[in-house]
């Protein structure tokens, strides 16, 4: 975004500066050669009047800034007052000569050799006949602009300092307005997505309490109601546990950190689910080595917890979830695998969002709230370390949290 904004603001800028510069200096260019024109007619009218008064003997006192020139009919230098007439060579095929000796006056415009400088002249017949030629230098374009590089310098820095400023504010504003309202996306799907799942069991929970109340049902009935009724509850207290889960690693709370063993973390989680795994028929074991790190053991026990729960649930029986501590060179990687349903291609990136379930009617028979692995995404953040996913449908799965070393 920076980037980007920062190259059109520069273009922009530098295309506003050349355009500037070229229509100025043309509109400039074009008005001072008219002015040394007219001047250079001027002057040529008054020394033209005092060299038919005084002869040409004027040019061994005049004293001008402009080159003069004293030019015969038939093209030989009388006088000029930069050199020795005797050492010109003809004048009568110079063009301001030619319209002079036709039209009684003329002018023309003359490069360098080396295009630095132009002479403008301008010659006017006089009335014995002999031509009165003023000429003046003038800087080209190409002069001027080599001057002008260093202001230009200067202006093209400043342009690209300003654009850098600009670039850093508008993208900065840009990303927090969009940040905000990604925020509030969420956080409306978010209040949404929480109101249809508690709806669902609030609405049993109303149903089967509303039947209790009629007081028709038997007492087999009434155990069933109060079994239905305490598993919704359940379901609801997991649910609002796994919102407040969620809402504390948001906000992004400081939670003191000390070293964990991970590898006695998950021997830990998995004792804790180890009646599940064996309702479930789901051998669950955990292999490789002790790794440590500097981590909020809070936030890595529910990690491991939901990982290696998600993998008892989703898992086929007889099958086996296994939990795998490696240290590696320049990270510790924490690895759940299962030999469950497995996860199709498509459905892999989303996984981790909010209430998305691969098999809806599958995560509420079993009593998942949907907010597992959006769970462990958020501690894994809040850790600085990555997520890897392996999975095909049927094949299982395989998801690997990489944490880096500190």
């Amino acid at each position: 975004m920076n980037k980007k904004i920062f190259r059109c603001s520069l273009i922009i800028s530098l295309i506003t500066l050349l355009v500037s510069v070229l229509l100025i200096m043309g509109i400039l260019y074009g008005y001072f050669e008219s002015q040394l024109k007219r001047q250079l007619r001027t002057e040529a009218d008054c020394i033209g009047a005092a060299v038919m008064a005084e002869g040409i003997s004027y040019f061994d006192n005049i004293a001008i800034n402009e080159r003069i020139t004293l030019i015969a009919p038939d093209g030989s230098v009388l006088a000029d007052t930069d050199a020795g007439a005797e050492r010109l060579e003809n004048h009568l095929d110079r063009k301001e000569i030619q319209l002079a000796l036709k039209n009684g006056s003329g002018s023309s415009v003359r490069y360098s050799d080396t295009l630095m400088e132009r002479t403008v002249y301008y010659a006017v017949r006089l009335k014995d006949g002999n031509i009165l030629r003023v000429s003046s230098k003038q800087y080209t374009v190409v002069t001027i602009l080599l001057k002008l590089v260093q202001p230009i310098a200067v202006v093209v820095l400043f342009s690209v300092l300003a654009s850098v400023i600009l670039s850093v504010t508008v993208s900065g504003k840009i990303i927090d307005d969009e940040e905000r309202q990604k925020r509030e996306k969420l956080r409306s799907e978010f209040t949404s997505n929480v109101s249809h799942e508690l709806k669902t069991p609030l609405t049993s929970i109303s149903g089967f309490a509303e039947m209790l109340m009629q007081g028709d049902a038997d007492k087999e009935t009434v155990v069933d109601f109060s079994q239905s009724i305490y598993d919704e509850s359940q379901r609801m207290i997991s649910l609002v546990q796994d919102i407040l889960r969620i809402s504390e690693l948001d906000e992004q709370r400081r939670f003191e950190r000390e070293d964990v063993d991970l590898y006695s973390l998950a021997e830990e989680v998995t004792k804790r689910l180890k009646p599940k795994a064996d309702e479930m028929r789901v051998q669950l074991r955990v292999i490789g080595e002790h790794a440590h790190i500097n981590g909020v053991h809070k936030i890595l026990d529910e990690i491991l917890y939901n990982l290696c729960d998600n993998a008892i649930k989703y898992n086929r029986q007889n099958g086996l979830a296994e939990v795998g501590i490696f240290e590696k060179e320049n990270e510790i990687l924490l690895s759940v695998r299962d030999t469950g349903i497995g996860i199709a291609k498509e459905e892999q990136e989303r996984i981790f969002e909010r209430f998305y379930r691969v098999d809806k009617a599958h995560s509420r028979a079993i009593g998942g709230t949907g907010l597992g692995l959006s769970i462990v995404k958020h501690g894994a953040i809040y850790h600085r370390a990555s997520i890897q996913i392996e999975s095909d449908r049927d094949k299982g799965t395989t998801i690997t949290v990489c944490f880096p070393k500190q």
